[in-house]
């Protein structure tokens, strides 16, 4: 798709201003990214700000165990990397979960259009406020006893409710939620989230087979 398609029907660009679309269309640069490609990794000095106009992008990062640890989950219109704009190395790896579109553009050129357009300002306090209040989310679940099918039917609950799309077999998530990615977004092992998953397949709530996960009752996961 071309960047000036993107700037005038993207809901993200919907309320900028004329001349801040105008800026975008000269600035920015579409880029196709495939299903298993980091964007950037832990370290790196990334110099462009990446948006995500079609696919889904999965942050993570190694923890202290040397365990993989997945911590956001991002698809259209999210903003993958605004933290850059403090001119810091990045703290976190993000990968395309799927064959993605983005719209980048350097950090000099965001801080730009955001001194002349408070709405994009805005934009990035809104996705970092909805990234902290995850994290927030995440830290209470790790500071307090949960069983881990809990753990496993919340998450799975948010998915679907975030990504899912509605089919005739059911809620389908649109991208490879493999037993080892929902183990890493679940802080887990994979053997005991296999465990959990079957027992929720035995129960007919959800199915995950080489990736591909069905959810049959969304709402009794999070009965559970």
């Amino acid at each position: 798709m071309h960047i000036r398609q993107i700037v005038e029907t993207m809901p993200l660009f919907k309320e900028a201003s004329p001349a801040s679309k105008t800026k975008l269309i000269t600035y920015g640069i579409v880029e196709k990214v495939y299903k298993g490609t980091y964007l950037f990794n832990v370290r790196d000095h990334v110099e462009r700000i990446y948006m995500i106009v079609s696919g889904y992008v999965v942050l993570d990062r190694i923890n202290h165990n040397d365990n993989l640890r997945s911590i956001f989950l991002l698809g259209s219109g999210d903003l993958i990397n605004e933290v850059i704009i403090d001119g810091q190395s990045s703290s976190i790896n993000a990968k395309a979960l799927s064959d993605l579109e983005v719209v980048s553009l350097t950090r000099t050129q965001m801080l730009e259009i955001m001194a002349q357009d408070f709405y994009f300002t805005q934009l990035f306090m809104a996705s970092m406020a909805k990234k902290i209040r995850k994290l927030y989310r995440q830290v209470a679940n790790t500071t307090k006893m949960m069983i881990l099918e809990d753990q496993v039917s919340a998450k799975l609950w948010k998915i679907g409710h975030d990504y899912g799309i509605a089919k005739e077999e059911g809620i389908v998530i649109p991208f490879d939620l493999s037993i080892t990615l929902l183990a890493q977004l679940v802080g887990s092992n994979r053997e005991s989230v296999s465990r959990t998953i079957k027992k929720l397949s035995n129960a007919h709530l959800v199915s995950i087979i080489h990736g591909r996960c069905i959810i049959y009752d969304l709402d009794a996961l999070i009965k559970k």
